[in-house]
């Protein structure tokens, strides 16, 4: 089979090369240079595309733009001019799916075979033979051209059965993508400005719910001091101006996305047109006021450490038994007795049985056990539990430890801990992610702030419900990495549900967005769990719009104290607290799918 390929770009380049090995490849760039070095590896030159179009039976194409490729087709000396009846055209390039649908059916008119195979890798990953191909066209063109594109890749997705639809797949995947990213590295420049260090917080996500490509790729690199990537700017920002277009065609609000696009374009002015992706993290740092990889010293304390029961078990209390604080008492009960409280009596019925006791009050609790747990729904609340009347306070007494797992207010948390002191008793913070589902397998991530040896003292009963701890510091540092860990996993499910909605108004089918988005760059924890839930119509998450809520309000009010724009958590925010004042508190946060149906005019549902 004769192959031709026009457009010898970086990009371009290495997906020609791949059928330098088995076919016969003609090729043609207005880059003179470029053909002269597919030339010296075995391919012929071509003195124009309508050249390459007459030499051979398929061609490909992968141009900068979209009105690239409409004058590489159809102006002068284009392809069309060398085409005949029964040839077959793809398109690889990165570009507008609506003006790539009109470029083919003018070559559809004349016979022509089309299919749109954008790419989602780097030059490095196409060398490899491991890039992701998105493809739109006719079942049967889509089938014919299998051979030819498995000279790419293996990973291959039909995305449509129309021409255009690969590109829309790839520009939902880089909206996605671009989101995660820029959101992820917003709220670790909070972070860091909070305190915490960069391989506290790199290793909290990658363990808990905000896992995204940024977190496993991005952030091990700054914390090294490499680079991830060098893929241009100006092509991110390329791609997320298509995509919001494309969405603003189909009357599609994407917020998360516009701000995004806005902070990729400030990059791109700010940097110039040389600049990459990855120098937008400059960007991140200097809106922030800080750096990533600033040093953060882990504060030490002389606080009091229980001592007298080094030489027997710990005596284990727990107060909270909601839902999350219920799974954890549950986990914890498998390993050790356990004495619990809750206001709700109903609660302590439900959990009272041979290896949790239901303590009569809080002080009598607190008098009989060495490490007392908590996992309430607010700061406020846990205060009100260790010192409101009949509270914990009651029955404290020195070389106790308390240890809060409620997702709490960092600085309400350090003020429990300086009066708790005064009394002799060791606080430390202690909250988690992963749901109850992850406290019940005993997966779920523990985030601990406080002194080392308090920490080390309580560390095996955390062990008891998870071994996936992390220290992140001084006490209070714990809550702080929640709440990133929150926020970025809000925002990756916000912008999950944002850009598929974009997709499906387009006309992508949910399920091959569940199967193809997944699998590319634009993946995050939320998109792996909210995607197939969505195709199958089952729920995948339990949690309250209000507690979700508090969190990101707490992140906000954490930005404004160390002085962090937020710009893109905040619209975050924003959109929950619409979805609270529109659903209720009570809500399931996965009400967020709702409020993005009535957004975009559609709903969530496979075909």
């Amino acid at each position: 089979m004769k192959i031709g390929y026009v457009g010898l770009g970086a990009l371009g380049k290495e997906l020609a090369r791949r059928f330098l090995q088995a076919h016969e490849l003609c090729v043609w760039d207005i880059d003179a240079a470029a053909v002269a070095e597919l030339e010296k590896q075995g391919a012929t030159g071509a003195t124009s595309a309508a050249e390459v179009a007459r030499r051979c039976d398929v061609v490909l194409l992968c141009l900068p733009r979209s009105s690239d490729v409409r004058q590489a087709i159809l102006g002068s000396d284009g392809l069309a001019e060398g085409l005949s009846v029964g040839q077959l055209v793809i398109d690889q390039t990165s570009g507008s799916p609506s003006e790539m649908r009109e470029i083919a059916q003018q070559l559809m008119q004349r016979g022509i075979a089309v299919l749109d195979a954008v790419v989602s890798a780097s030059p490095q990953t196409v060398s490899q033979g491991s890039a992701i191909l998105m493809v739109g066209g006719a079942t049967e063109v889509y089938e014919r051209a299998l051979p030819v594109l498995r000279e790419i890749s293996p990973a291959i997705n039909h995305c449509g059965r129309h021409v255009g639809d690969g590109q829309a797949m790839k520009l939902i995947n880089d909206a996605m993508e671009a989101g995660c990213r820029l959101g992820t590295l917003e709220l670790v420049a909070m972070g860091t400005k909070a305190g915490l260090a960069l391989e506290c917080m790199t290793e909290v996500l990658n363990k808990g719910g905000g896992r995204n490509r940024t977190t496993e790729q991005v952030l091990p690199a700054i914390a090294q001091g490499r680079s991830s990537t060098s893929f241009p700017l100006s092509t991110t920002l390329q791609s997320i101006n298509q995509a919001v277009s494309l969405a603003m065609e189909m009357g599609t609000p994407m917020p998360v996305t516009s701000v995004v696009r806005g902070l990729l374009q400030a990059g791109a002015n700010m940097l110039g047109a040389s600049a990459s992706i990855e120098d937008v993290i400059g960007l991140i740092e200097l809106m922030a006021g800080t750096r990533l990889t600033q040093p953060v010293e882990i504060a030490r304390s002389n606080e009091p450490v229980a001592t007298r029961s080094e030489f027997r078990p710990l005596t284990v209390g727990y107060v909270g038994l909601g839902a999350m604080g219920g799974a954890l008492a549950r986990r914890l009960s498998l390993s050790m007795p356990l004495q619990v409280f809750d206001a709700d009596a109903q609660a302590m019925q439900r959990h009272a049985r041979e290896e949790m006791t239901a303590a009569a009050d809080l002080p009598a609790l607190a008098r009989s056990c060495d490490v007392i747990l908590l996992c309430l729904p607010t700061s406020a609340i846990a205060r009100q539990a260790l010192f409101g009347p009949s509270g914990l306070v009651a029955g404290l007494s020195a070389g106790k430890i308390i240890v809060d797992q409620t997702s709490g207010d960092p600085a309400e948390t350090r003020r429990l801990a300086a009066e708790l002191r005064a009394l002799g008793v060791s606080m430390v913070d202690a909250p988690v992610s992963g749901g109850p589902s992850g406290a019940a397998a005993g997966t779920i991530a523990i985030m601990t702030g406080g002194a080392p040896a308090a920490v080390a003292r309580v560390r095996p009963v955390l062990a008891a419900i998870s071994s996936n701890i992390v220290h992140c510091g001084d006490i209070g540092n714990g809550h702080t990495v929640k709440l990133v860990n929150n926020g970025v996993s809000s925002l990756c499910r916000l912008v999950t549900y944002e850009c598929v909605a974009a997709g499906m108004k387009y006309g992508l089918r949910l399920q091959d967005m569940a199967e193809v988005l997944n699998k590319s760059s634009g993946w995050s924890v939320p998109s792996q769990k909210l995607l197939p839930a969505l195709v199958a119509g089952k729920s995948a998450a339990n949690f309250q719009l209000q507690l979700m809520v508090k969190d990101l309000r707490l992140a906000a009010g954490l930005g404004m104290t160390f002085g962090v724009p937020m710009t893109i958590s905040n619209v975050v925010r924003n959109l929950f607290e619409v979805a609270v004042n529109r659903y209720g508190r009570t809500a399931n946060i996965e009400m967020m799918a709702s409020l993005y149906e009535s957004m975009a005019g559609i709903e969530y549902r496979a075909v």
